[in-house]
Order: C-alpha cells, then structure tokens, then sequence
C-alpha cells in the first residue's frame, strides 16, 4: 500500500478528499458484504503502454504509471474515514464497479460536482489525497523536477500525464459522466467523495438522467425498505466502443446493479439488482434474486463461474 511519512499525513486537510490506489481493498473491506470483494472478474485490459519511448531519459521513472498493474484497487475515502471502494480499470480509462454501504436512514444529498482526480493513477508515489485538476498538475510537476524528468520531452508534461492515466473531464464527448456509486445514495462527506473521475463512466445522458436515474431513487426509498444495511456493487459491461477513435475511454453497452440487504445481525433478508443498456432507448430490468443476475453478466462479461458478486446473499 501506498504510505505517507507521519509527517506529511498531518499535514493533509482534516477533510480532504482521498483515494488509495492498493495492491488489495483491505483498507476498505467493509464496503463489501463480509468483507469480501466480487471473484472473478478478471476482465481489465492491461495499463497502456507508450508506443515512443525511443530518446526518453529514465522512462522507468518518468512515464506516467510506468509497469503499473491493472486493474487499480482504489479506497475511496473522505477525511479519516474509508467510503467505498472501486476497481479501476486502467486500459479502458474506466471504473468496473464501485462497492458501497448505502446510508439508508440518512437524507440524501449531493455535494460538490465531479472535479476529483487519482494523482497515484499517474506515480504512486504522488499523494494518496484525490485532487482537482489544478492541485493534480502542480504534483506531477514536482514529482517531475525532483525525479530529472524535464518536460521538454511530451510524454513528461503534466498534462499528458494525467490523461495517460484516467479518464479527464473533457473525453467524455456527448456521454454523460455517470456515477457508479450515487452522490444521492449518501450524505455530505460521503456524498463528496463520490465525486471522482475514478467513479464514473461514459453514459448515454437519456438512460443516466431518466430509468437509471429513477432505478437509483428506487433502490434508496423503496428496495432498501426493512434493511437494517444494504450492500450495493454498482459496475459496467465494457464494450468494443470508445468515445473517440483515439480508443480513450470505453462506453459501456450496460450498466448495472446488485445489492444486498441485511438484518440487525448483518445476515441476508433479500438479494436483487438491475440491469440496463447504455442507450437513449434502453430500459432497466430489475432482478429479485442476485444469482439470476449474475448469471446474465456471466454471458454479457465473458466470465465463467467464479463470477460472483456477493458472498453468500443468494436469497
């Protein structure tokens, strides 16, 4: 895991936006339900490579996520505390799923708008504290003059850096950026650390503001009804389209949904979730059971088996 001296964590604003790229969601389990990420979803696509290395000094050091693995685990998280977590796929410049506890009792609310970037997703060793543009440009700029990696070379600036790793504000094309963990299913501090490049994907803007949107209403004021928890993983279908010919960042063919409610004892009361296609036409189909679920994304994602988005909640 990516540390910072005891020093510098003090140093950090008490409620400053974080994200934790990791080699593993340790640091934030509990967004899982028992604590157990989704198996098998092995479906990333390797980090991009540079295609022109040829007269860069010290590329090992200098290029932006260098031999980094993909997929990320990032724990997502405001001020002290962790709030969800989030495999991201790196080659596709996309998040596969987000997993978190929805706030059931809370009102919900959205604060902020989606400004954060993962500096880690570009060197690891930048800070773990998720950033706006400006604050993530002025880091890699210095990790750039104290690492001798001089700009004059164009894969070195700060800008190509940044979207060398990630999805930026302006590749989204006519796509909505659709959350896959909703600022509404949270409130305040919860709801901001939601606002992260590294949490949304390309969505068509008809699906996202309307049956996605009311599904996600749906699953806070009505599904979650009579739970005492309700674990959420919300993920794509990535598919052989990209906003732009550049091949950038992947639009999904579909969104979808699973969740798990539980009693006082953290045990399974009902399973269930959504799916739906990534067009301006498309309409979400709700599943009672996650195991029906998984057995269409078994086909949609290409995966066998081992598939499995919760552990043991198959009610």
């Amino acid at each position: 895991m990516v540390t910072l001296s005891l020093l510098s964590f003090c140093l950090l604003p008490l409620l400053a936006v974080r994200g934790e790229v990791a080699p593993n969601f340790d640091n934030c389990k509990d967004s899982f339900f028992k604590k157990t990420p989704v198996s098998g979803l092995n479906i990333a696509l390797p980090t991009p490579i540079e295609p022109d290395t040829q007269g860069l000094e010290n590329p090992e050091k200098c290029l932006s996520a260098y031999s980094a693995a993909s997929p990320a685990y990032i724990c997502q998280r405001n001020g002290n505390h962790y709030y969800f977590a989030t495999l991201y796929d790196r080659g596709r410049r996309i998040p596969l799923y987000s997993a978190y506890e929805m706030n059931i009792k809370g009102v919900p609310g959205r604060e902020g708008s989606i400004v954060y970037y993962e500096p880690q997703l570009v060197h690891p060793d930048l800070p773990l504290q998720q950033m706006g543009k400006k604050g993530s440009l002025s880091e890699i700029k210095k990790y750039n003059q104290n690492n001798g990696c001089r700009e004059r070379s164009p894969q070195y600036r700060q800008n190509y850096k940044l979207g060398w790793s990630q999805a930026l504000d302006d590749n989204f094309g006519s796509y909505d950026r659709g959350h896959l963990n909703p600022a509404g299913h949270h409130e305040r501090e919860a709801s901001k650390a939601t606002m992260t490049h590294t949490n949304v994907a390309p969505q068509d803007g008809t699906m996202n503001k309307g049956p996605w949107n009311r599904y996600e209403t749906r699953l806070k004021d009505v599904l979650s009804a009579g739970c005492s928890k309700m674990y959420v993983v919300t993920g794509v279908v990535p598919s052989s389209t990209w906003v732009d010919q550049n091949q950038r960042v992947n639009v999904p063919s579909h969104y979808w949904n699973a969740y798990c409610c539980t009693d006082n004892n953290d045990n399974p009361v009902r399973s269930g979730g959504a799916l739906g296609p990534n067009t301006a036409q498309g309409v979400v189909t709700e599943y009672t059971s996650v195991t029906v679920l998984e057995t269409e994304l078994r086909e949609l994602l290409n995966v066998d088996n081992n598939f499995n988005i919760f552990d043991d909640c198959r009610t």
